[in-house]
């Protein structure tokens, strides 16, 4: 429940060792390498950076083959993988013949290569086809053969278009002037009339004058043979057997996608070898020796001492305690329960390094609020029931893991809740509440939040206090931890008669020091005094921050008055048989909506009281994560 110890490791041996220790050193996994090259400019000229660029290159290069095929094989992969899919288990024994079977991955990503090149030659024929095809549309109704369309000896034909507002003005045009020529509208299409127009040669300069004041736009097909018809479907038949050229190319691709197994284990394989030559970056080296340096958790150095034992005798290891300017990574050892919401801490920023972890203490209101916010039994049933299900049956890693143990939690707690207030399915379910229905206590259950509220932010102050206590600020707490709690407490106990006179004395304390104390560093005491006092009015900022927990009353009563609503709803469709069944269709389908709003709620609104109201009063984030040198895995079992 608090952040591991780190040692800084410091580690040298031998090159011709240096693949094997490395290899150990990331199946260990919990060293998290720095970069050294600094040492060379702090008087150690012998020192070289260490690299290993050529392996790395050429392994980028194998992982972009595998990446590729992967990419154009997924296409073409009917078996789509299941939500939380299980890794693949491969045998170590045969990690090094994955490795070299470098033929079969270069004839696979050959393969993927030439039918994915085919596919984009035919897409660029078929679009070219598609668009002549869009050219000769709309002259289909033409009976003439296109290569007879030009010049006679004394006549010429032409085809174009105009906008088909100038139509009427252009036939009156050629008819007024007595030429000898004739127009043939042969079509129209989007707002454009399509013409043949045939004319003697001796008037071909007012035909091209008239046409120019038209906005005569001319066609050309000097290419082609034949009717347009027969053109088109000339390059429809072309278009269809380019289509079955594609069937047999899919059938190509669909015949290498047995291989994606293959092409997964690869992917992790050559990934775990690049990362283990990328790290040498990181060390110095002299012609014989290389030196490598890192965070390691405290209860960990003697597991990397044994493994580097069981590698080598020829190394020599020290193990620091971080300096006051070193910035060690962060590691957290939470119990189990406590531990998905991390997660939650993460999103908001990583503890500091020497602060405190707040999980241990944010973790049980973040499922009291949660489950409040929701508050109906049957709701966090199913909630429960359906994230224990796919935790045993699909074992999730990570981030999903993480938040289904926090949903599951949160079903536990809305169920508890929803006991408590009596929400059964909103009032579909006549059980009487263990204590009180918020819908008819409004008042008491406002008042009921507030009071966690002012748990929830004590909580806060305390740790801000535990803080300074831990940093060597006694008296730092004092001044500004306990004397603030005293004051505002007093002014809680004055609304409470029996403890008015109590609460009367507390709230002078805390009010006379945190005037006289508030702003110490200040020398002028008059200045000083003016700054007590105006530190008083932060009581005003903390009425705000309990009022922000009426936002649990606010959740609560919406989930329970839209359940009853969902309820009066369906009921008026249960008149008959037919609509009692569409009533319990209804009802099934608007309380699962219920339940993921208010989950999406429950969560969103439960994270913003810890990170604003809680956490504000005392967190330092700004941490750098843990990130050691280990085998990462997409697709295999690490």
């Amino acid at each position: 429940m608090a952040i591991v110890k780190m040692k800084k490791a410091t580690m040298i041996a031998l090159q011709s060792e240096k693949n094997e220790i490395l290899s150990s050193l990331q199946k260990f996994g919990y060293l998290q390498i720095v970069n050294l090259e600094e040492q060379m400019e702090q008087g150690f000229e012998e020192l070289q950076p260490d690299s290993d660029n050529e392996a790395v290159g050429r392994l980028e290069a194998k992982l972009s083959q595998v990446k590729y095929s992967l990419d154009f094989l997924g296409k073409f992969n009917k078996a789509k993988k299941p939500l939380f899919a299980q890794k693949i288990q491969v045998d170590e024994s045969k990690h090094k013949e994955y490795l070299e079977n470098e033929e079969k991955l270069n004839e696979i990503y050959e393969d993927c290569r030439s039918i994915d090149s085919k596919f984009t030659e035919i897409k660029s024929s078929e679009t070219k086809l598609n668009n002549i095809i869009s050219q000769l549309n709309p002259w289909l109704s033409l009976n003439e053969n296109l290569e007879d369309i030009g010049a006679t000896k004394n006549t010429n034909t032409i085809l174009g278009f105009i906008a088909g507002k100038y139509e009427e003005e252009l036939i009156a045009a050629v008819n007024a002037e007595d030429l000898h020529a004739y127009l043939v509208k042969v079509g129209a299409e989007k707002e454009n009339s399509f013409f043949m127009v045939t004319y003697h040669k001796t008037c071909e300069e007012k035909i091209a004058q008239l046409l120019k004041q038209a906005g005569w736009t001319k066609v050309t097909f000097s290419e082609y043979s034949g009717t347009p018809k027969d053109n088109v479907e000339r390059l429809k038949s072309e278009i269809n057997e380019l289509e079955n050229i594609k069937k047999e190319l899919v059938k190509k691709a669909e015949a290498l996608v047995p291989e994606i197994g293959f092409l997964e284990i690869l992917y992790d394989l050559i990934s775990i070898e690049k990362d283990r030559r990328t790290v040498v970056k990181d060390f110095v080296k002299t012609d014989k020796t290389f030196m490598l340096q890192g965070w390691l958790p405290e209860k960990f150095t003697g597991n990397m001492t044994k493994v580097l034992d069981g590698i080598t005798d020829k190394y020599t290891t020290s193990f620091e305690d971080p300096g006051e300017e070193d910035e060690m990574p962060v590691l957290l050892d939470n119990p189990k329960p406590v531990k998905p919401y991390e997660m939650i801490t993460d999103l908001y920023s990583v503890p500091n390094a020497k602060g405190i972890d707040p999980n241990i203490f944010m973790a049980p209101f973040f499922v009291v609020f949660f489950g409040m916010m929701v508050t109906d039994a049957v709701y966090g049933i199913f909630m429960s029931a359906v994230t224990g299900y796919v935790l045993y049956k699909y074992k999730p890693q990570g981030g999903m893991k993480n938040m289904m143990w926090i949903m599951f939690f949160g079903g536990i707690s809305t169920f508890f809740w929803g006991g408590i207030f009596g929400g059964w399915l909103g009032d579909l379910i006549k059980i009487k509440p263990w204590w009180f229905n918020p819908l008819d206590e409004p008042l008491r259950m406002l008042i009921f939040c507030l009071i966690l509220g002012v748990v929830h932010l004590y909580t806060g102050y305390i740790l801000q206090a535990y803080q300074s206590i831990k940093a060597g600020n006694f008296m730092d707490a004092i001044y500004d931890q306990v004397l603030w709690l005293m004051l505002l407490t007093g002014l809680i106990f004055l609304a409470l008669p029996p403890l008015a006179v109590v609460g009367k004395y507390m709230a002078i304390i805390g009010a006379a020091g945190t005037v006289i104390f508030s702003a110490r560093s200040e020398k002028n005491i008059f200045k000083r005094l003016i700054s007590g006092v105006l530190a008083l009015y932060n009581v005003s900022g903390f009425l705000g921050d309990v009022l922000s927990y009426s936002r649990l009353f606010a959740l609560c009563l919406a989930t329970g008055v839209i359940a009853q609503v969902f309820n009066a709803m369906g009921v008026m469709m249960g008149g008959s048989i037919i609509g009692k069944i569409i009533m319990v269709a209804f009802l099934a389908f608007a309380h699962v909506f219920n339940t993921a709003l208010g989950v999406l709620g429950a969560y969103v609104h439960t994270s913003r009281l810890q990170y604003v109201e809680f956490f504000g009063k005392f967190y330092e984030g700004e941490g750098k994560p843990f990130n050691p040198f280990r085998i990462k895995t997409k697709y295999i079992q690490e």
